[in-house]
């Protein structure tokens, strides 16, 4: 819909998330892979030498990938109070609870645990992997109900997929939200309703930013084993929520009361750009760190880095359209479309076939990449490039899609095109 000065923000559908997301779920993924094969990814540039560039080093970016959890923390966040908002500004409907926990379980149960059981009952079982039946209970059981990060071994220990852990801190918060945007919800029309919300608003993130601080200075910065423990719970990660409803306050309001003009698209990409470098260089920050500091880092410096990961979102959503079709394309949605699945399995896959199933074979007890054989690590890393995206392909359409249809009511298979999955914020 256009105007006489430009186009209207529309606050529902931001479409540069899709390329957002399925990066940041690709950076976690060149982390992990790195973990497996020792593999420094770095792209060779001998037609740059006479500037003296010969090659790019994306090494600090594979040591730091992990870091991008935050960002589809933070997108998660942004989506879920993105309705919100518009329901308060903007005097929209918001839909029932009991739609929004179907569309959650939906979008997040039948993979998730389709995955639990499967690697319960087909690998861990049959592989005697736990020492006790008490201890495969507890692991079983901890991961069906999102509790596995409150114990050592079904979080840090756990036989099943360790970075479900992820889908637990957002289940919980999910259980959380309802609360939370029941003392938001605007209740009459009118300036003094959206004062009053706009105080809540305020109110609820100086309670996640409270808390996040004094986990991290109470406990996160006490001495102690098992940083991980500290830093991976819901209450680390209360900053971060409350930068997407900030985030998401900033953005419907910027939708009703200004224009996608040429010179706020200009600006904003540049302002985008200027993200990605800043960003970059706290990654390189974290990357020149021990592996503990590094951990530290990473929630002590959490505020700074979504609020980074923030203004990134909202100034490439609001930039020129060359720019936003590099993260809004076939491509991008496709990726996005998958990147849950692409998650759950890729890190899981990657430690199997190498210590489980040895493919590509090996023999000995010191995995191939420990003695710098490069010829099996080049075989290795395209095998579980080839998996992980195989299995999250076959879980995506055959597991998420037909049973969240089922459990929405709709055909398993129905023949209507589904909206992008980064932009279904309702």
């Amino acid at each position: 819909m256009r105007t006489k000065n430009g186009k209207l923000i529309d606050p529902k559908y931001i479409d540069v998330l899709d390329g957002i997301r399925a990066l940041s779920v690709i950076f976690v993924l060149i982390f992990h892979f790195w973990q497996q094969t020792w593999i420094f990814p770095t792209i060779q540039t001998p037609f740059l030498a006479f500037i003296g560039l010969t090659k790019i080093d994306f090494t600090a970016l594979a040591r730091t990938g992990y870091l991008f959890v935050d960002m589809m923390v933070l997108i998660s966040g942004f989506l879920l109070f993105l309705p919100l908002m518009r329901h308060i500004f903007m005097g929209e409907d918001m839909i029932s609870w009991k739609q929004y926990a179907l569309r959650r379980i939906a979008r997040i149960a039948p993979s998730y645990y389709f995955a639990v059981l499967l690697i319960f009952f087909a690998v861990a079982l049959p592989n005697h992997m736990y020492a006790t039946k008490a201890e495969a209970i507890k692991d079983l059981i901890t991961h069906l109900t999102f509790t596995q990060t409150l114990f050592v071994k079904t979080y840090i220990g756990s036989k099943l997929d360790v970075v479900l852990w992820t889908v637990a801190i957002e289940v919980w918060f999910y259980v959380l939200f309802p609360f939370v945007a029941s003392m938001m919800k605007r209740r009459e029309q009118g300036k003094k309703s959206i004062v009053s919300s706009v105080a809540v608003i305020a109110v609820v993130c100086i309670l996640f930013y409270g808390i996040t601080y004094w986990w991290r200075t109470s406990v996160v910065e006490k001495p102690g084993a098992y940083l991980a423990m500290k830093i991976n719970q819901l209450p680390a990660f209360l900053g971060t929520y409350a930068n997407g409803m900030i985030g998401a306050m900033i953005f419907v309001l910027l939708a009703k009361h200004c224009e996608r003009t040429s010179g706020i698209s200009i600006a904003c990409t540049l302002l985008s750009i200027a993200c990605i470098i800043y960003i970059a260089s706290m990654l390189n920050e974290c990357a020149d760190l021990p592996a503990e500091r590094a951990q530290l880092w990473q929630v002590t410096e959490r505020f700074r880095l979504t609020s980074a990961f923030m203004i990134f979102i909202i100034a490439t959503a609001l930039s020129m359209r060359w720019y936003r079709f590099v993260f809004s394309n076939r491509l991008m949605r496709f990726l996005s479309a998958i990147s849950y699945n692409l998650y759950i399995w890729h890190q899981w896959l990657a430690v199997q076939l190498k210590s489980l199933w040895r493919i590509p074979r090996w023999e000995g007890t010191v995995p191939p990449n420990q003695n710098w054989d490069h010829v099996w690590m080049n075989k290795y890393a395209a095998v579980i490039t080839v998996a992980a995206f195989a299995a999250a392909i076959l879980a995506t359409y055959l597991i998420e899609k037909p049973f969240g249809n089922l459990i929405l009511g709709k055909p398993m298979l129905g023949k209507k095109k589904p909206a992008p999955e980064a932009n279904k914020t309702e």
